[in-house]
């Protein structure tokens, strides 16, 4: 199957790949899966100064990389650097991770004698990355595999893999030490990921997706495991080994606005945040919640910043809100806007609006406020979708709330937790940090923060297992060695216990 990438603006044809079938996968990974010992006994020293020269040969190609995220991303320029940015300065300053992963030493509490906590790599590490960062999560993956001594197989979105591959193919021509030990697969998502599941081979799969598609891996595991069952003695044997999982998912972040703060200041913030990228990221703010108060008055700043957004093509460096990534993506920002107004007291404050080619490129969607009234929320499973599930696109929801405990509850009522944001004064502070539901929260901040040290995931269903991480530390596992030759040094190794063997001919 050929696979044609398209200028997410112009429609001009970037490239065609040919997609890889069960054959090539297969053999991908059985190739790859042989570096497993060889990198068990290189050091992390060695590894981290090869992630280190790579940086350099991503660097000396920054603006052909940065053309191809905006070209097959649709992202503006601008987001393109800060996508970059994210692997120069990762791969740049890999050391930070290495405390993460550092082998430690652990005192027993009865002898007070020391074993040495090891980490050790995972085994044959997949990575399964989303098309709206066409860089920074797959290198980021690939990177984290590295550094941990695991062989990696990346799995970047079939709708931008020209990025991933230009990055790969410029690293493997500078030759490096261990560049067999990684590949790409470049295959639809359901019919890759069937692969790894049913691979023996194949011991940890991290993935960037929707919390659904997250749960149906989870159930595709599941069927695969129940047809590997035989009986024993009345018994069911699961024949198949465990896999590890690690799921980064959606978000649905709610970004709360309290009295006294600096209301002008607040919505600059939060139109950054919930527009970036037409809104297509899982930590973009997308349920807005503010104190009855002051609602008025941040709803009129709120639009005013809306207004200033520049919508078009995605090589000017002045253009804000690009070209959308599918038109799945349009058709789900006007179901979630129409359905949301069949409710009462629903209003499109602004947006509502698309620019539709009749392809699939040139789509937009202009940013878009619904207003959802309290009373339509407080039933969840009543609720407008657009506030029960992640609008990844440039649509968002606002809502009044009566007081403290009201902006608690609403920001909470949701099945995520990735992030949340709230502007407070300082007698607030606790209660938010204690009884928001979140993996990470940014009070009284620019709420945008994304770089290589910021943990990923969150609470709920934004990430399973629950909690943030950092991908290095979810590509080992650990053992405990106790070496007692010290102690016991006396009686094992004395001449005068050795045990003596007489032989005769």
């Amino acid at each position: 199957m050929k696979l044609d990438i398209l200028n997410k603006y112009t429609g001009e044809l970037i490239d065609s790949l040919e997609a890889d079938t069960v054959e090539t996968i297969n053999e991908k990974i059985k190739r790859t899966a042989q570096w497993e010992y060889k990198l068990l006994n290189t050091t992390m020293e060695e590894r981290i100064e090869v992630i280190k020269d790579i940086a350099s040969v991503l660097v000396k190609n920054k603006k052909k990389i940065k053309d191809i995220i905006v070209e097959e991303g649709g992202l503006p320029v601008k987001y393109s650097e800060w996508e970059f940015s994210i692997i120069e300065k990762g791969y740049s300053y890999v050391d930070w991770f290495i405390d993460l992963v550092q082998d430690r030493e652990q005192r027993d509490l009865e002898s007070g004698l020391k074993s040495l906590l090891k980490y050790q790599p995972m085994g044959l590490t997949i990575g399964i990355t989303p098309r709206n960062t066409p860089m920074s999560l797959p290198m980021y993956y690939w990177g984290a595999s590295f550094m941990t001594g695991n062989p990696a197989i990346i799995k970047p979105s079939t709708a931008c893999p020209l990025t991933m591959k230009f990055c790969i193919d410029r690293i493997k021509e500078s030759d490096f030490p261990f560049n067999g030990a990684y590949d790409l697969v470049i295959s639809p998502g359901d019919f890759a990921t069937k692969l790894f599941i049913e691979s023996y081979l194949v011991k940890n799969i991290v993935c960037v997706a929707a919390s659904h598609t997250a749960k149906q891996i989870l159930i595709d595991y599941a069927d695969f495991l129940k047809k590997n069952t035989q009986r024993y003695l009345g018994v069911n044997m699961i024949t198949q080994p465990f896999k590890n999982f690690v799921f980064e998912c959606a978000g649905n972040d709610a970004g709360i606005v309290m009295p006294g703060v600096n209301l002008e200041l607040v919505a600059k913030w939060n139109v950054i945040a919930s527009y970036t990228n037409s809104g297509q990221q899982c930590f973009s703010m997308k349920r807005i919640i503010v104190h009855q108060d002051i609602y008025d008055e941040y709803v009129e700043l709120l639009l005013k910043e809306i207004e200033k957004l520049k919508m078009g093509d995605p090589r000017d460096p002045t253009t804000d809100i690009g070209p959308l990534g599918s038109r799945r993506i349009l058709m789900m920002m006007e179901v979630m806007v129409s359905e949301a107004q069949k409710h009462k007291g629903v209003k499109v404050l602004c947006g509502a609006e698309k620019i539709d080619t009749g392809k699939s490129y040139g789509l937009f969607y202009k940013p878009t406020l619904v207003e959802i009234p309290r009373e339509n929320i407080l039933d969840f499973d009543k609720a407008p979708f657009l506030w029960r599930e992640e609008a990844f696109g440039p649509v968002r929801s606002i809502t009044k709330t009566k007081n403290l405990d009201d902006a608690i509850y609403l920001a909470n009522h949701s099945n995520y937790g990735m992030r949340a944001v709230v502007y407070t004064t300082p007698e607030n502070i606790e209660r938010f940090s204690t009884e928001l539901q979140a993996g990470s929260l940014y009070i009284n901040s620019e709420p945008m923060q994304a770089n290589i040290s910021t943990a990923l995931g969150g609470w709920k269903d934004s990430s399973y297992p629950p909690g943030i991480k950092y991908p290095p530390k979810e590509m080992v596992k650990s053992k405990i060695i106790y070496n007692g030759s010290k102690e016991n040094a006396k009686n094992l190794f004395s001449k005068t216990n050795h045990t003596k063997v007489k032989t005769s001919l």
